[in-house]
């Protein structure tokens, strides 16, 4: 199944707003990056999540073959609706030379709003909670934090048909990101508080999929004087078999700093160098991804 960033099924599918893409995304790195592929059925999505696998092995001539087989549980996805719906009162609407205009100018910061929650939520409720769900030292490694003002990073290893995200294209029908229909049939009516509106609704429908323990992990609770180890962070990459095509090391860039320390143990200046530059971009060649959707030391400690 061909996968698509968003960019790209802006350009198939969203010709007629080609701009709205750049805002969903505008201050969201990782959903930028995120390969999304079309659901099986529309709205829902069905796929196999594979349980064990008997390969292939040697035999000798004559002797017989080794059974291969790949146990897999069948599951369902149901697809979540990105939308909201967006009011302007009547003389508003006048004031800004019509209800057209005013919505105009509203709708690119509503998208970048919009992507920036859809993108927590798929690092928090998808990435995060799935790795956490699995187990310690499964998919969960400990830095050692115990107050209720923690980071985390998550490792995640792309894979198309196992992690990746969904897309319906019944949400592209007017050539947007976003369908968009006029409430009312674009008349004015009585909004919940009595007051009469012109109202628009957006919707779309995306969703996120993960059929593998091996392609997600986590470090939890780190803190400034809890920051993962070098050995830990060796780890979190082994969980998900992480190599520099295709796996991101997402986190918030304040707890990057934490590990800017290993770089500063080694780094070497001498007289005539004029910058210090302590940043690391990767980890073994697993690139960092930095994103502000990630919560700024404010995440629950969690608890095995």
């Amino acid at each position: 199944m061909a996968s698509h960033t968003l960019k790209e099924l802006s350009i198939l599918y969203a010709k007629k707003q080609p701009k709205w893409v750049e805002y969903l995304i505008e201050e969201c790195p990782f959903l930028d990056i995120v390969p999304f592929s079309e659901a099986s059925h529309g709205l829902w999505h069905v796929y196999e999540e594979v349980e064990s696998v008997t390969g292939a092995d040697w035999a000798a001539m004559n002797a017989p073959l080794t059974t291969v087989d790949v146990t897999s549980e069948l599951k369902k996805l149901d697809l979540n609706i990105m939308g909201g719906q967006m009011e302007c009162p009547e003389d508003k609407a006048k004031l800004f030379g019509g209800k057209e205009k005013y919505f105009a100018r509203k709708i690119p910061t509503v998208l970048k709003k919009s992507g920036m929650t859809a993108e927590a939520r798929i690092l928090y409720e998808n990435l995060r909670q799935y790795a956490i769900d699995q187990g310690e030292n499964i998919n969960v490694l400990d830095a050692g934090g115990s107050t209720n003002a923690c980071y985390s990073i998550v490792a995640v290893r792309f894979e198309p048909d196992v992690v990746g995200g969904l897309y319906s294209p019944d949400g592209f029908k007017q050539g947007a990101m976003l369908d968009t229909m006029p409430i009312s049939g674009g008349n004015l009516y009585l909004n919940s508080g009595g007051v009469l509106v012109y109202g628009v609704r957006l919707k779309a429908y995306f969703g996120f999929q993960i059929a593998s323990p091996r392609n997600v992990a986590v470090i939890v609770n780190i803190q400034s004087g809890n920051k993962p180890t070098e050995a830990q962070m060796d780890d979190l990459v082994n969980m998900v078999r992480g190599t520099p095509a295709n796996t991101k090391l997402v986190l918030h860039p304040k707890c990057l700093t934490f590990l800017n320390a290993y770089k500063e143990d080694a780094l070497q200046v001498n007289v005539r160098d004029k910058d210090m530059d302590r940043r690391i971009k990767a980890w073994n060649g697993i690139p960092f991804l930095e994103t502000y959707n990630m919560l700024d030391g404010t995440e629950d400690a969690v608890t095995f």
